[in-house]
Formats: C-alpha cells, structure tokens, sequence
C-alpha cells in the first residue's frame, strides 16, 4: 500500500492529529509517526479511517484511487443491474457506496 495521504485527510477533515489519535484509540506519536511515513497503519486502523471518511485517492494514492473508485461504482452499477434495480439516474449516496466498497476491498487483503 502507498504511502496514506494523512494531511489530506486531516485538513479536509480539519482535524487534529490530537484528535485523529483519540478516534485511532493510538497515543498522537503514532498519528505523527504515520503522517511522516515513519511507521504504518495496522489494518484496524485503516478500517477506521474509512468510517471516518478517508477517500480512495488518499489512502491508495491519486491514480490506483481513483482507479479503485471506479471499479467500486462500477461494481455496484453491475449488481445493481443485475438484481434487477435501475442503473439510470443519479447514484444514491455515492459516499457511502465506496466506502463501502472499501471496506470490502480491505478484508480481502
């Protein structure tokens, strides 16, 4: 995995490694441990920081995110045609499907 996009991630959050720390349930070194790259993420966390809204594009990189972005709707533009729903229209919360799709994504690794 790419190095996470964490100062993107906390200043579109706008939160603070303080309270990125409290939510991670890690001390805030940890948190400044990730954003240098010094030390990883172990899967829970990521799965976290999913919840908390993380995009594709900040945890696996520009390109391969939105890439993965892509893939999830399309994913679920298939099985939805496929259990018979419309594919027409506008997604509905498209959010939540890709983190949904990548929380599914992240228990296959």
């Amino acid at each position: 995995m790419s190095k996470i996009d964490f100062l993107g991630f906390m200043n579109r959050q706008k939160i603070s490694q303080t309270r990125l720390a409290d939510v991670l349930g890690v001390h805030q070194s940890a948190v400044s441990q990730y954003v240098s790259g010094k030390s990883g993420v172990v899967f829970d966390k990521v799965e976290k920081l999913v919840d908390l809204g993380i995009t594709p594009e900040e945890l696996f990189g520009e390109v391969a995110g939105k890439k993965m972005r892509e893939a999830i709707i399309r994913d679920y533009l298939s099985k939805s045609a496929a259990s018979g729903g419309s594919v027409y229209g506008e997604i509905p919360n498209s959010l939540a499907i890709v983190k949904e799709g990548l929380i599914e994504i992240l228990k296959k690794i």
